[in-house]
Parts: C-alpha cells; sequence; structure tokens
C-alpha cells in the first residue's frame, strides 16, 4: 500500500527518536516506489548508511526489481536495448543554507547489482531541470528543496533578471493546488518583509512560481551564529512586520517558523513558503502528519508541529492569532535556544501545547522579565488571551526593545541636568566671587595710591629734616677748589675726607627705621658731581661714582627735582656704585632721591632705598589677595606666580589665567612717582573658586560633559523612538 505524500509513517517503518529499526517489506515497498515523503527518505536513507543488512536487503529487491523489467514486454533484455535502473540506496541528507532554503545534496553510494549479477556504484543523480527552459524561464543550478517542491536559481529572459523559480516534485493535483494558492497569497502582499512573487504558470506539465531572488540564509541559520538579544528582537520584528502585513491582506501564514524566513546578505528579512496559507481565516486544513516531525537527539519534537498552536492540535479555528504563536514559539526558540514546550511525540507534544506547559528557563538566558512576559502572552492557549493583532505584540516587542534605549536617554538628560545644575552653581559661585574679587582689586588699587603718596611724603618729609642739619648744608656748598683754579685735588680730596667724616659721625637712627627695624631704610648723600660721601649701609664707602644712575644724572642737569625709582638691589649699576655695601641683598630696591640746590651751582643729593616688600606690607588688605610689585621691565617681587605677573602686563583690567588648573583673577595697578614718572605696577591675583573646583580645566570638562549627556539623551530617545515604531 502506498503512503500518500506527506504522510506520517505508520508502525511499519516504526521510528523512535532519532533512530529507524530495520525495514519491514511495507517500508521498502514505499521506497521503490518513491512513495515516502522527503523527511520520511532522508530517516531511512539516514538508516541505511548505518545497517548492512536493510542494503542487502535493498540490493536483493533492486536486483528482482531490474530483472524483472527486463522481462516486461518492451523491457530491457540483456543486450542494453532498454539502459539498466539504478536506484539511489545509499543517500545522506546534507543541509546547506541557499537563499533560505535547506538544498539537499543527494550522495549516491552503489548497492544495486546489474541484471548480469555485477555490482557497481550507482552514479550520481543529476537534476533534471537544469539547463531546461520553462515559459520564459531557464533554470539553473538548484537552491533548496521542501516538502512539496524544489527551487532553483533561474533566468527570466523576457526581463533579464535572476529570480527563483519553485517546481513541484512530481505532477499531482493536490500538490498544484497548493503551489498555486502560495503563489496567490504571496502576491496579494506587497511589503519589505515579505518574498516577492512574480509570476504563476504551467509549462510542459510544470507548475512553477517565479518568486524573488534572495542571496542569503534561514532565519533558524543566521541565529545559529551568536546574536544578542536585541539583534534576535530586530530580526523577528522585521519578520513579524511581513506576517502582519500578509494579516492585514487576510491571509494567515499556518507554518511560520524560522526555516520559512529568509535573511538577505542585505540584512534585509523575509517572510517566504505561505503554501499552507489560506486567503479566508476561517479556512482550516488537515492535522498535521507525524512524518513532518523531526526529532534532536534528545528527543524533542522539531520540524512543523513544534511551532502549531494549540487551535492546530485540536482542529480549531485558525486565524491570525495562530501565527501569532507560531511567532512566540520561535522567537522563544531564538532567544532561550530552546523550544516552549518538550514532546517526545506528536501527541504528546500536542497536549503540552494545549494545557500550555511552558518550560522554565534555562539559567543565565539573560532575558527579561519583561520580554519573557510578552513572549509567554502570544502563547496563551486561548486565543482570546493573546494579543490582539500582530502589531500589538510587534508594538510591545518594540517597547520592549526600546526600554534599554529610553533608560539610558533619561539617565543621559538627568546626567546633563545634574552637571548643568553643577554648572549654573559655579557660575552663580564664580560671580559671586568674581564680585568680591573686583571689589579687593578696587580697594587694593586705592591703597596702592594712597600708601606710594604716603610714603612719598613720608621720605619728602624726612628729607626736609635731613637737609634742615648743618652738615648737609656743607655738601650742598661744597664745591672743589679745582674748579676755580685754586688749591690742588689732595686739598680737595681731604675736604671731602672731612665731609665724609662727619656725615658718618652723624646720628641717622630715624632715618633708617621709618620702615622697621626689620627692613631698616638705606640712606646715602652725593655731593653735585655724584660722588658718594656717605651710606649707611657701609660707612667706609665713600667717593664712588653714581652718576650712572640715569635718574641722578638728569636730577643734576635740571638741578632739582625728587623721584622714585624700582630696580633690583644686584642690578649692575646700583652695585657699582657701593651704596649697598659689598653684599646687597636679594630682591627690589625702592630708591628715593632728593635733589637740593643753593643756587645754580650748589647742589646735593640724599638718598633713601628701601625693599619693595615694605610698599607691599602697606598695600595689603587680606591674605587671600596675592601681591607683586613689578619693575617696567618685567621684574618682580611678591607672592603672585610669574606666569601671572606675566600675563598682567599683556592685558588692562581683570582678567582670568589658569595655572595649575586654578583659575586666577589677575589685575596690575600702576605706580608713579613724585616726578609722574611710571616706576611699575602692583600686580594684584586671587583665585577664582567655585563649585568645579576638582581638577584642571573642570568647568570645561563639565561643560564637554552637559553637552555630551544631552546629545546622547538626544540620540538615544531617537534610537528608541526609531526601535518603537520599526
Amino acid at each position: 500500500m502506498r503512503v500518500p505524500d506527506g504522510a506520517a509513517w505508520s508502525s511499519r517503518t516504526r521510528i523512535q527518536c532519532r533512530a529507524v529499526e530495520c525495514l519491514d517489506a511495507n517500508a521498502v515497498q514505499d521506497l521503490m516506489s518513491d512513495a515516502l515523503a522527503a523527511p520520511a527518505r532522508a530517516a531511512v536513507m539516514g538508516h541505511l548508511d548505518t545497517c548492512q543488512d536493510c542494503r542487502d536487503l535493498i540490493g536483493a529487491v533492486a536486483r528482482d526489481t531490474i530483472r524483472e523489467s527486463s522481462r516486461e514486454p518492451g523491457g530491457a533484455g540483456t543486450d542494453g536495448a532498454t539502459p539498466r535502473r539504478r536506484i539511489d540506496l545509499d543517500a545522506t541528507a546534507v543541509a546547506q543554507p541557499v537563499s533560505g532554503l535547506e538544498r539537499t545534496q543527494v550522495k549516491n553510494d552503489a548497492l544495486a547489482e546489474t541484471v548480469a549479477g555485477g555490482t557497481d556504484r550507482a552514479p550520481k543523480l543529476e537534476g533534471i531541470a537544469i539547463g531546461r527552459e520553462l515559459g520564459r524561464y531557464t533554470l539553473h543550478e538548484q537552491l533548496g528543496a521542501g516538502a512539496m517542491g524544489i527551487v532553483y536559481r533561474a533566468d527570466d529572459r523576457e526581463l533579464a533578471r535572476s529570480v527563483a523559480v519553485k517546481i513541484l516534485h512530481r505532477p499531482d493535483p493536490a500538490l498544484t493546488e497548493r503551489l498555486v494558492r502560495e503563489a496567490r497569497s504571496m502576491a496579494q502582499v506587497s511589503h519589505p518583509n515579505v518574498v516577492g512573487v512574480y509570476d504563476v504558470g504551467v509549462a510542459k506539465d510544470t507548475t512553477y512560481i517565479a518568486m524573488e531572488l534572495v542571496q542569503g540564509t534561514s532565519l533558524r541559520g543566521w541565529q545559529e551564529a551568536p546574536r544578542t538579544t536585541a539583534e534576535l528582537i530586530e530580526a523577528y520584528v522585521a519578520a513579524g512586520r511581513g506576517l502582519a502585513a500578509a494579516h492585514a491582506a487576510g491571509i494567515v501564514h499556518r507554518d511560520f517558523k524560522p526555516d520559512n524566513v529568509l535573511v538577505g546578505n542585505d540584512g534585509r528579512v523575509r517572510v517566504t513558503d505561505f503554501g499552507l496559507a489560506a486567503a479566508r481565516p476561517g479556512e482550516t486544513i488537515a492535522k498535521p502528519r507525524l512524518g513532518e516531525l523531526e526529532l534532536t537527539h534528545s528527543g524533542m519534537v522539531l520540524g512543523t508541529p513544534a511551532y502549531m498552536a494549540p487551535e492546530q492540535f485540536l482542529g480549531g479555528n485558525v486565524d491570525a492569532r495562530t501565527d501569532q504563536f507560531s511567532f512566540c514559539v520561535a522567537l522563544h526558540e531564538a532567544l532561550y535556544r530552546q523550544r516552549p514546550f518538550q514532546g517526545k511525540s506528536y501527541e504528546d507534544l500536542g497536549d503540552q501545547v494545549c494545557e500550555g506547559r511552558v518550560r522554565p528557563p534555562p539559567q543565565g538566558a539573560g532575558v527579561s522579565n519583561e520580554l519573557r512576559a510578552i513572549v509567554l502572552r502570544g502563547l496563551s492557549v486561548r486565543p482570546g488571551d493573546r494579543y490582539p493583532t500582530m502589531d500589538h505584540l510587534l508594538d510591545d516587542l518594540a517597547r520592549d526593545r526600546a526600554r534599554p534605549w529610553r533608560r539610558a536617554s533619561i539617565a543621559a538628560a538627568l546626567l546633563a541636568i545634574v552637571l548643568g545644575f553643577g554648572l549654573v552653581a559655579d557660575w552663580a559661585v564664580r560671580d559671586r566671587v568674581s564680585g568680591q574679587i573686583r571689589q579687593a582689586f578696587a580697594a587694593t588699587a586705592f591703597q596702592t595710591d594712597r600708601a606710594v603718596r604716603l610714603l612719598s611724603g613720608q621720605l619728602d618729609a624726612m628729607g626736609n629734616q635731613i637737609y634742615a642739619l648743618p652738615v648737609m648744608r656743607k655738601v650742598a656748598a661744597h664745591h672743589d677748589e679745582a674748579d676755580f683754579g685754586l688749591g690742588s685735588a689732595d686739598v680737595d680730596r681731604q675736604n671731602l675726607e672731612e665731609l665724609h667724616e662727619e656725615l658718618a659721625s652723624t646720628d641717622w637712627k630715624y632715618a633708617r627705621e621709618i620702615a622697621g627695624k626689620e627692613r631698616p631704610i638705606v640712606i646715602a648723600v652725593a655731593d653735585y658731581k655724584a660722588r658718594l660721601l656717605y651710606t649707611s649701609a657701609s660707612p667706609t664707602s665713600w667717593n664712588t661714582s653714581l652718576i650712572e644712575l640715569p635718574w641722578i644724572k638728569q636730577a643734576l642737569d635740571a638741578g632739582t627735582g625728587n623721584s622714585m625709582r624700582l630696580m633690583r638691589f644686584d642690578d649692575p649699576r646700583l652695585v657699582a656704585t657701593q651704596i649697598l655695601g659689598p653684599t646687597p641683598p636679594s630682591g627690589l630696591a625702592v630708591v628715593f632721591t632728593r635733589t637740593l640746590s643753593l643756587g645754580e651751582s650748589a647742589k646735593s643729593q640724599f638718598l633713601q632705598i628701601l625693599d619693595a616688600s615694605y610698599v607691599l606690607d602697606n598695600i595689603r588688605l587680606d591674605d587671600a589677595t596675592l601681591l607683586s610689585i613689578t619693575t617696567a621691565d618685567g621684574t618682580s617681587s611678591g607672592t603672585v606666580p610669574p606666569p601671572l605677573v606675566a600675563a598682567s602686563a599683556a592685558t588692562d583690567g581683570i582678567h582670568e589665567q589658569t595655572l595649575g588648573g586654578t583659575t586666577y583673577q589677575v589685575q596690575a595697578q600702576p605706580i608713579f612717582g613724585p616726578d609722574g614718572q611710571l616706576v611699575g605696577r602692583v600686580v594684584m591675583a586671587r583665585q577664582l573658586g567655585g563649585v568645579l573646583t576638582l581638577f584642571a580645566h573642570a568647568r570645561l570638562v563639565f561643560a564637554l560633559a552637559v553637552l555630551a549627556a544631552i546629545l546622547v539623551a538626544f540620540g538615544t530617545l531617537w534610537r528608541a523612538r526609531r526601535l518603537a515604531h520599526v
């Protein structure tokens, strides 16, 4: 008895798990008459690979069949008038994903014998359709094979394009109707996620469908590679959009599974094989047969029944929610690497599905509870408990897929807000501190002018007192007799020495302690020729020339004038005068000079030299403000770092300067002497504190972080919205 194409084997063939017991007479008859469906045939061929007894049996049957056929009228005898018949008895199915279809290649191993009794290997079967013209299509290599037909790559001669052409295994009115139904179902749907159907027709007693040629692999093959949950959801959402488009056209797929979904090399996902689809949702199909089951090594059911909904097992009404169930079975399998329902047989699987006994998730699956809840709702036993439509399911999947992006967007937005508040707080604090600094600088500038004027007044008053001394009038009135042609140089030197000794014996205590005991003033006296007559720094030093000091010469030439100058203690010009003694101190010196003129020729100079730090002490108003005094050529003394001093010379007013990660506000206040000449500058610097003083360029980093957080927030929000509407 011949088993109908695609029907389940009865106990005659007895498949248990993956193993096939030795073949009985009925199974051999079905094999020899080519009445086995492809899965059953593959199982038998796999058994023949391992069972010598069954191969001997098939060989014997083959010999008898060939012998009988040679005796029939018109049959071939030993003369070879009719080619000897060979039987493919050693076939191994090798599945390779080509255009999303499983290509079945048959590998022949010789077991058939010829009529003459010899044994040789059967030649490998070649595709009979290769190079054949079918309507306007020229067939080329086989791409794959399904339960009812073979798919070839073909050329459309009229439109000059490559297509996939599906033809039946053999003429069969029922299969022809099914193939045409598939074509009509697919042709009603025009969607990027559905394989396009171009043509359907009959040529040379062969029914065919011309479809879009997809270069790629099946969804099952694609998901066997390591994939993230996000990648799997994206692929299944795309496949679900294709199903939803079919449902919108009134078509139910009825056989959704990863093998019926193609993933092109371009990344686009397409649903195919609508061969079981019905144009009316209420139309049903026959109960699936056991022959369509595939079994894993662990005995778990594979193949179409594993994706069937309860209403398909029970023979109930089938609608779009049935595809939803199959979709969630496939999605569960992709996410957890296992099917949601166990079953070692068709009946056992049906019981599990109809009772809704979903397997617990494996350890370490990494699937969120929210996502599992979506899948479980789609696996509800009652169709009414599932999502109303495929679109509702996909919307939830898209929202779940977008949830991490929304969370990232919210987190980035919160971070931007926090950082923004930090910047605003820092700006407020900095503004307040900046205002305090401006007030401090204004007060210090005022104090600088006041202190310089006060010091100049003190020194001028002291000079008036000094010139009241008789010895100072003697100095002013002294002239060398040689200038008038009288006396001699020795007499003039002796007179100068007497002036020196009188100056050295004068009590200068008050003048020397005006700046305090810690920083006493150096006082010196010079005559009309700028010859040093006395210095308190080195009383034994005298008769050196001060003419190299520019303001001294200018005062002598003018005959009058008070001046104040800033210069280094170790300035070579000042050192050469020995006015500071043999070992000058370090730092800056403030030199006050008072010129006394008694007539046109009677002149003398009184010099007061003190440390510039004395000026800074009189200027300082608080400890937070750093102060330095600097000369016109940039030499400075004080607590302001040199880079800030240098920067202050290039800018007027208050400006910010960062040094070592700390931001300062800096301002330079000019100092003018009694003669109106610019003496130098007092540089004021104060740290511009704020909230963001954690590290160097913290404010810039925070500002860039705020910008980056805003961009991330908008970017992830855009991504979330895009995923939610894919």
